[in-house]
Protein backbone atom coordinates (compact mmCIF):
# COMPACT_ATOMS: atom_id res chain seq x y z
CA UNK A 1 0.00 0.00 0.00
CA UNK A 2 1.70 3.23 -1.06
CA UNK A 3 0.37 6.09 -2.45
CA UNK A 4 -0.78 6.99 -6.00
CA UNK A 5 2.04 8.13 -8.37
CA UNK A 6 1.81 11.71 -8.79
CA UNK A 7 1.60 11.46 -12.70
CA UNK A 8 1.59 8.77 -15.61
CA UNK A 9 5.76 8.50 -16.15
CA UNK A 10 5.67 7.23 -19.37
CA UNK A 11 3.79 10.40 -20.55
CA UNK A 12 6.34 13.10 -19.22
CA UNK A 13 9.68 14.16 -20.02
CA UNK A 14 12.68 13.83 -18.30
CA UNK A 15 15.94 15.24 -18.12
CA UNK A 16 17.34 18.79 -18.62
CA UNK A 17 14.66 21.78 -18.73
CA UNK A 18 15.17 23.45 -22.00
CA UNK A 19 14.89 27.46 -21.92
CA UNK A 20 11.36 27.30 -23.16
CA UNK A 21 10.24 25.42 -20.65
CA UNK A 22 12.11 27.43 -18.09
CA UNK A 23 10.20 30.19 -19.62
CA UNK A 24 6.80 28.78 -19.99
CA UNK A 25 7.12 27.71 -16.18
CA UNK A 26 8.12 30.88 -14.90
CA UNK A 27 5.31 33.12 -16.85
CA UNK A 28 2.49 30.56 -15.66
CA UNK A 29 3.45 31.14 -12.17
CA UNK A 30 4.15 34.87 -12.18
CA UNK A 31 0.69 35.43 -13.80
CA UNK A 32 -1.52 32.41 -11.83
CA UNK A 33 0.84 31.48 -8.42
CA UNK A 34 1.63 28.62 -6.93
CA UNK A 35 -1.80 26.64 -5.62
CA UNK A 36 -1.56 22.68 -6.90
CA UNK A 37 1.46 21.70 -7.97
CA UNK A 38 0.08 18.59 -9.55
CA UNK A 39 -2.23 20.07 -11.71
CA UNK A 40 0.37 22.73 -12.86
CA UNK A 41 1.83 21.11 -15.63
CA UNK A 42 -1.11 20.72 -17.68
CA UNK A 43 -2.62 23.61 -16.81
CA UNK A 44 0.95 25.57 -18.33
CA UNK A 45 1.09 22.95 -20.98
CA UNK A 46 4.03 21.67 -20.31
CA UNK A 47 4.74 17.65 -19.88
CA UNK A 48 6.56 17.65 -16.68
CA UNK A 49 5.83 16.24 -13.23
CA UNK A 50 4.12 18.34 -11.36
CA UNK A 51 7.15 17.87 -8.43
CA UNK A 52 9.66 18.59 -11.29
CA UNK A 53 7.48 21.73 -11.62
CA UNK A 54 7.90 22.28 -7.99
CA UNK A 55 11.59 21.59 -7.63
CA UNK A 56 12.24 23.58 -10.90
CA UNK A 57 10.63 26.33 -9.07
CA UNK A 58 11.46 26.61 -5.74
CA UNK A 59 15.68 25.73 -6.98
CA UNK A 60 16.09 27.49 -10.19
CA UNK A 61 13.44 29.82 -10.73
CA UNK A 62 11.95 31.79 -7.91
CA UNK A 63 13.21 35.77 -8.81
CA UNK A 64 14.19 35.90 -5.12
CA UNK A 65 16.79 33.36 -5.55
CA UNK A 66 20.15 34.15 -4.77
CA UNK A 67 22.70 32.16 -7.52
CA UNK A 68 26.30 32.91 -7.70
CA UNK A 69 28.97 32.61 -5.10
CA UNK A 70 28.61 34.19 -1.26
CA UNK A 71 29.97 37.73 -0.56
CA UNK A 72 32.59 38.15 1.72
CA UNK A 73 30.40 39.39 4.35
CA UNK A 74 27.67 35.93 3.80
CA UNK A 75 31.40 34.03 4.14
CA UNK A 76 31.66 36.01 7.79
CA UNK A 77 28.48 35.14 8.94
CA UNK A 78 28.76 32.16 7.74
CA UNK A 79 32.00 31.12 9.57
CA UNK A 80 31.18 33.13 12.92
CA UNK A 81 27.95 31.34 13.12
CA UNK A 82 29.68 28.27 12.43
CA UNK A 83 32.47 28.76 15.42
CA UNK A 84 29.14 29.50 17.81
CA UNK A 85 26.92 27.10 17.71
CA UNK A 86 29.10 23.98 15.37
CA UNK A 87 28.11 21.81 13.22
CA UNK A 88 24.20 20.62 13.03
CA UNK A 89 24.92 17.60 15.43
CA UNK A 90 26.44 20.03 17.62
CA UNK A 91 23.67 22.49 17.81
CA UNK A 92 21.16 19.51 17.93
CA UNK A 93 23.01 18.61 21.48
CA UNK A 94 22.67 21.95 22.57
CA UNK A 95 19.22 22.33 22.03
CA UNK A 96 18.05 18.70 23.59
CA UNK A 97 20.49 18.65 26.57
Amino acid sequence: MGRTPCCDKTKVKRGQWSPEEDEILKNHILKHGTCNWITLPHRAGLKRCGKSCRLRWLNYLRPDIKLGNYTQAEDNLIFSLYAQLGSRLNLALQLFS
